[in-house]
């Protein structure tokens, strides 16, 4: 049909040229001719025009989905700020846990609550029980604390322990001092 269109517009163009300087009319083929031509341009200029609509309807599409993913993207990274600075302030309080602290401390508390149950006593929960405070102090006594009595007396039975453990292995002691 388009190799056709050319050679028919030629034709039309040429009585189209003769026929307003002599006044005559067209013939009912090259009328139909031109009607054919007309609904053929027609058809071509709503075509287009649906084609020009349908690529303005895909770009703003795409640009609305690109404003969505921006959208979330910044939604995302405000998410993720709020959640470093959650853990920064919990971190300066100390009380920050890890996955698997936080898992160990559940399964800890678990663990409580079934010996609880079972009946057991779990030492620390009770809160009428004081801690002892601690005493740190050498248990041995130094010699420079005692008496110079207590030193005397102990001396022979000192002396004494030492000629009967001799006595046991089988030496005698000449001399004690």
């Amino acid at each position: 049909m388009e190799a056709a269109k050319p050679i028919v517009e030629a034709k039309i163009e040429a009585i189209e040229a003769a026929a307003p300087g002599k006044g005559k009319k067209l013939t009912p083929a090259l009328a139909r001719l031109q009607k054919q031509q007309e609904e053929l341009r027609r058809r071509q200029e709503e075509k287009e025009r649906a084609e020009a609509d349908e690529r303005a309807r895909i770009e703003e599409e795409e640009r609305q989905e690109a404003e969505e993913e921006k959208r979330r993207e910044e939604a995302k990274l405000l998410k993720k700020q709020k959640e470093k600075e959650k853990i920064e302030l919990l971190k300066k309080e100390g009380k920050f846990m890890t996955k698997a602290q936080k898992e160990e401390k559940a399964r800890n508390e678990r663990k409580l609550q079934q010996m609880i149950a079972a009946g057991v006593k779990v030492g620390g929960l009770e809160a009428g029980e004081e801690k002892k405070k601690v005493v740190y102090d050498n248990k041995k006594k130094k010699g420079g604390r005692k008496n110079p009595a207590e030193i005397q007396v102990r001396q022979p039975s000192v002396l004494f322990s030492l000629c009967h453990a001799d006595n046991i292995i089988g030496r005698r002691r000449t001399s004690y001092g």
